[in-house]
């Protein structure tokens, strides 16, 4: 399910989707509708989040953001490749940054809420960035070009019950009803 701010909620993985968001679009072919894609969600009064998917797979910010050229990480420290001087130069990772810390305040929020907390970060960076770590340099989120591999990573476990996707869905997009509950105590 697409979840609009200003719209009533669409099924993610209908055919012919006209939302003009390519992500969701292309996401929408390879997710069935147990996921739900939220686009510039704040939840809360936290600083927006470009995007979140939320199904049995778990829950996942995006961060649609990048700049051109490769980037890496060695010893604890980001480079950009200069090819002025075919070397690499100290870099400031601001999108992977944003990107980490999207997922870090949207798994505070859950935690606040007594939700499941886990939350995936994702850079969807433009075609011409280029993300490679040394080996043993961890940088806390996933870097993806593709789609597709999106689509796969996000869909590959099962994390969530329905029960739990569907009291997630129901904080970040408030218009949605909430799901029953099971009471606490009989007859109470």
């Amino acid at each position: 399910m697409i979840h609009h701010p200003a719209s009533r909620t669409r099924r993610l993985g209908l055919p012919g989707l006209s939302t003009g968001d390519r992500v969701a679009t292309a996401l929408a072919r390879r997710l069935d509708d147990d996921y739900h894609w939220f686009r510039t969600v704040s939840p809360g009064g936290i600083e927006p989040i470009d995007a979140v998917i939320v199904g049995p797979g778990g829950t996942w910010t995006i961060t649609m953001a990048g700049e051109r050229g490769r980037f890496t990480r060695r010893n604890g420290h980001w480079y950009r490749w200069n090819r002025d001087t075919d070397s690499w130069i100290p870099w400031d990772a601001a999108p992977l940054t944003a990107a980490r810390l999207a997922g870090r305040r949207l798994s505070l929020y859950l935690e606040r809420a007594g939700l499941p907390p886990q939350v995936d970060p994702v850079l969807l960076p433009a075609t011409d960035m280029e993300v490679v770590p040394h080996p043993g340099e961890p940088i806390g989120l996933v870097v993806e070009r593709s789609h597709d591999r999106v689509a796969d990573l996000v869909s590959a476990d099962s994390r969530l019950s329905r029960g739990q996707v569907d009291r997630i869905v129901a904080l970040l997009d408030p218009r949605q009803p909430l799901p029953r509950l099971a009471q606490a105590t009989p007859n109470g």
